[in-house]
């Protein structure tokens, strides 16, 4: 039995927590709200997070960082990367060098343009453990044990065989890859992409339209993790095309339910205040944005999401200016 702190009270840090705990390891929750913390320790619920999902009872929940991290051999984080620096800060004096950190967060943090591993070296030390995994799996799902795959992604195959044994069960299968880059971009992307994939439907795009946004959406995914040192096959598998078709096609997708409402006309405060939560591709775009002007490299169906969100661009603009780029080939041209 192996012990792990999961960082996170939301719902994707309460679906893996009750995966682990099912899988006969003992987990401890940190969580930020105190009355989550009473809710799980005495009802083995979490209905701010994750309603109506009856947890194992042998989680734990605390809102003490130095309680959730002493003795842990694992600590699966799942912040939103808005507020990942902070917690990692108030993690360091707890941190062990012999733990493994596993990412579930998916995103870029604005103005450093660094994904989640990238942050816990920038706060932590590059010399800790680090790990991550991302597919198409929504929480309700893998807390209702419904069959689901992911990557997971380590930089050597044995310490992802490892936390590939940590997961596997007869309703969740890893597979192993040892390309981070490639996995945190497609998980950071098919946000973005989603968004503009329910911009379309909310203003009443036709199935073609949104067809064209995914599948180029996709070309650009592969464009970025290429250019920072990923590798086109991760995009194309679980954690990219994967994640971005449950994302932008699923009924649990706040990303999409938040770019269908900005297709119908909302504005993003009111969408905001009316939800009640910040979908993880609204601050992504923002990043991917700075990214381009940074790599020199451009996206255009992330820039005309990013403008038609941020600036006065319509959507209608954002695709008349697709439409007109210069014409490309998608097979390999033949040299004469």
């Amino acid at each position: 039995m192996n012990i792990i702190a999961i960082l996170g009270e939301g719902a994707w840090g309460m679906a893996v927590a009750t995966l682990l705990a099912q899988n006969g390891h003992s987990v401890k929750v940190w969580c930020y709200h105190a009355e989550v913390v009473d809710q799980i320790n005495t009802g083995h619920r979490n209905e701010k997070f994750l309603p109506g999902i009856s947890l194992d009872p042998s989680i734990k929940a605390t809102n003490d960082m130095k309680e959730a991290l002493c003795d842990a051999q694992w600590v699966f984080e799942a912040i939103p990367v808005k507020f990942l620096r902070s917690v990692l800060q108030e993690a360091k004096p707890c941190f062990d060098p012999d733990q493994v950190w596993v990412v579930l967060s998916k995103g870029i943090e604005q103005d450093t343009l660094l994904f989640p591993t990238q942050m816990i070296d920038s706060v932590l030390g590059a010399s800790v453990k680090k790990a991550i995994f991302a597919g198409p799996s929504f929480a309700q799902d893998v807390a209702k044990k419904q069959i689901t795959a992911v990557t997971v992604a380590a930089p050597d195959c044995d310490q992802a065989k490892e936390l590939q044994q940590l997961l596997a069960n007869d309703y969740f299968r890893p597979y192993i890859t040892t390309d981070m880059m490639g996995v945190q971009v497609g998980a950071a992307l098919k946000n973005v992409i989603t968004l503009g994939v329910g911009m379309l439907d909310g203003a009443g795009y036709t199935d073609n339209a949104q067809a064209f946004l995914l599948t180029r959406g996709l070309h650009e995914m592969v464009q970025l993790a290429t250019h920072l040192g990923g590798k086109q096959e991760t995009v194309y598998g679980l954690s990219g095309l994967g994640d971005l078709v449950l994302t932008s096609k699923g009924s649990l997708s706040r990303n999409l339910d938040v770019g269908k409402r900005l297709g119908s006309g909302q504005p993003l405060e009111a969408i905001l205040k009316e939800t009640g939560y910040i979908p993880e591709g609204i601050n992504t775009v923002q990043s991917v944005k700075q990214l381009m002007e940074k790599e020199k490299i451009d996206l255009p169906i992330c820039r005309g999401i990013y403008e038609v969100i941020f600036t006065d661009t319509t959507l209608e603009q954002m695709l008349r200016s697709l439409m007109h780029e210069p014409l490309s080939w998608e097979c390999e041209q033949k040299k004469a």
